[in-house]
């Protein structure tokens, strides 16, 4: 990869820059890049209570060890050429660009920084003949939804080994159209036991097994998913979430907190650890269940 020069979209203002490797390593910017990835990942999750992402612990020597492993930085620029964002790009031996990182300053959120630093980076893989982009995203920080409607496909859920979250590994071919109805979780085993979220005005609820349809006018929050649960354990993990709630049906349960304070929504591998996040969307971005777009055929294991 080859550094570009920064060039500002007229209507948002920002420009995306690939820095080359003596760019980072120059003048303290490294610290710099740090910095702004500590100050994004600091206090960024939509559910308070989850374990400190990595990225608010950034330093500039692991920035500095990520170029020397050959990543690419790219930053973007707000109007008055202040950094706005930043992420860092991997070419992987199988020809995929793998994409971390991904940083938007306080400041920058909501101006569509993580998208222009997405774009760009698309841009360029695509007139490099790249076969494929690649990311990483945390369900339970709600993310997985965000990359969605850019045109990531989840092609491969796993469980973090250092926290009690799940992940999602998303990929999407540079240049094909992107599909904003794209779901934001792969279709599970056919036979695995499914937790659907509910949010209604009165509770949070969750329903074990069943179909959520039958709690009318609810929005889903979120998707855990079991692979290989038996009935029996079926029947505790449904005994177990009606310990923490309240049940008002055989496999529905209501919650009285708010999902931050539900740890069971919150964490499900915390209740359960065969019992995976797979799917969360944002407090006050629940769809209601009728405007789901449909679930990709092709099953996916949680491994």
């Amino acid at each position: 990869m080859t550094e570009r020069a920064p060039r500002p979209d007229p209507a948002t203002g920002l420009s995306v820059v690939a820095l080359t490797a003596g760019q980072v390593l120059a003048a303290g910017r490294s610290d710099r890049i740090a910095a702004l990835t500590r100050a994004a990942y600091h206090g960024s999750d939509p559910l308070p209570g989850l374990p400190v992402p990595d990225g608010a612990a950034e330093t500039g020597a692991r920035v500095r060890a990520d170029v020397a492993r050959g990543a690419t930085v790219w930053l973007a620029r707000d109007r008055a050429g202040e950094p706005a964002g930043t992420l860092r790009v991997h070419a992987r031996p199988d020809g995929a660009w793998e994409i971390g990182r991904v940083s938007v300053g306080p400041a920058a959120r909501g101006g569509g920084v993580a998208r222009a630093l997405l774009r760009a980076v698309e841009n360029t893989a695509a007139a490099h003949g790249v076969p494929v982009l690649r990311l990483d995203a945390v369900v339970e920080r709600c993310l997985p939804p965000l990359y969605a409607r850019l045109g990531f496909t989840p092609v491969h859920h796993w469980p973090s080994g250092d926290k009690p979250l799940t992940e999602v590994t998303m990929e999407r071919r540079p240049g094909a159209p992107a599909d904003p109805r794209t779901p934001p979780w792969a279709a599970p085993d056919p036979d695995a036991l499914c937790v659907h979220w509910l949010t209604t005005p009165a509770a949070l609820v969750a329903v074990v097994g069943d179909d959520p349809a039958t709690v009318p006018g609810a929005r889903l929050a979120g998707l855990d998913v079991w692979h290989g649960a038996t009935s029996p354990e079926r029947a505790r993990l449904t005994e177990r979430l009606a310990a923490l709630g309240r049940r008002v049906g055989d496999t529905v349960i209501a919650f009285p907190s708010a999902r931050a304070a539900t740890r069971a929504h919150l964490m499900p591998r915390t209740v359960e650890p065969r019992l995976h996040a797979w799917c969360r969307f944002r407090p006050g971005a629940e769809p209601p269940l009728r405007a789901l777009p449909a679930v990709p055929t092709a099953a996916v294991r949680c491994t």
